[in-house]
């Protein structure tokens, strides 16, 4: 962070009530409880009922640890990229991981990833057959994202100025027309626009906090956060806990289930720190 933007922050906490200031040195450093292995999945050790064998001597072993999984693209992201981001985002409910390669692939792995409504992503998946003016051509969309209500929405990935120059749209809107078949339920084309490195930013401070297990604060702030009407500053919301940052942490949890709802999504949540409760995401 710049140090203009570190004094546009201080100016705006101080115009929000809160000055970092004035808060007390800590004598002691205090780290954010996770909730289990920092890579992959902790889940219970299953023993079927069926078997016949005596597992009576044996040591209990309730619980086992599973690896996130490996990538499977139909193509990988090439070896070495002019000036574009290229790696892996592990998805916290498939507990795999998905390729990207690019910035803008990047950040819109992190906002499906930290959708809850989101259960599955398929990056690069095979390529399929779009009808086109010179015939028929192979074409390979950049995700495929399927939601917990079974709808496919397949996803591509490209600025505004490679549109015209790779004829993206026209492809796309073929695609709706009669390519899609058992593919997908919906072809759309994303951009800077709709894919920035604030909502990105956003989504992977979700993705991060989500692996601290500590549902004391999150009950606590719920049961804050149920109280207000309209919009409210998140310091407000979090004035009264001793720990700052494990409060912060229940707000971002919260977003992620809905209860918290930003009110202005495309901006960090840091610079606009104002959300609103939603009493519908409560069940």
């Amino acid at each position: 962070m710049t140090r203009i933007r570190q004094i546009i922050r201080l100016m705006t906490e101080l115009g929000l009530g809160y000055d970092r200031t004035a808060v007390p040195t800590p004598a002691h450093t205090t780290y954010l409880p996770v909730s289990g292995s920092t890579a992959g999945r902790i889940v219970p050790f299953g023993v079927p009922d069926v078997d016949e064998d005596n597992y009576a001597d044996l040591p209990s072993l309730p619980f086992m640890w599973v690896p996130v999984e490996e990538p499977t693209p139909s193509r990988w992201y090439p070896a070495r990229t002019k000036g574009h981001s290229r790696g892996t985002v592990v998805h916290p409910m498939m507990n795999k991981a998905i390729t990207y390669s690019s910035t803008y692939e990047m950040n819109i792995l992190y906002m499906l990833s930290a959708c809850r409504d989101v259960v599955k992503i398929d990056d690069q998946p095979a390529s399929i057959y779009v009808s086109g003016g010179g015939g028929e051509y192979r074409h390979t969309i950049d995700y495929r994202a399927t939601l917990a209500s079974g709808y496919r929405i397949a996803i591509a990935v490209r600025p505004t100025w490679l549109i015209e120059k790779d004829d993206l749209h026209e492809t796309v809107e073929r695609i709706n027309a009669g390519s899609l078949r058992n593919f997908a339920d919906e072809a759309v084309l994303l951009t800077e626009r709709e894919i920035t490195n604030d909502r990105g930013w956003n989504a992977k401070a979700i993705l991060h906090y989500l692996r601290t297990d500590d549902e004391f604060t999150v009950s606590r702030l719920l049961d804050i956060a149920s109280r207000i009407s309209g919009t409210v500053s998140i310091y407000d919301l979090i004035r009264g806990f001793d720990q700052p940052a494990l409060a912060w942490t229940a707000v971002f949890k919260l977003i992620y289930r809905g209860v918290l709802v930003p009110a202005h999504p495309d901006r960090k949540i840091v610079d606009k720190p104002f959300v609103s409760f939603n009493p519908l995401a409560i069940h």
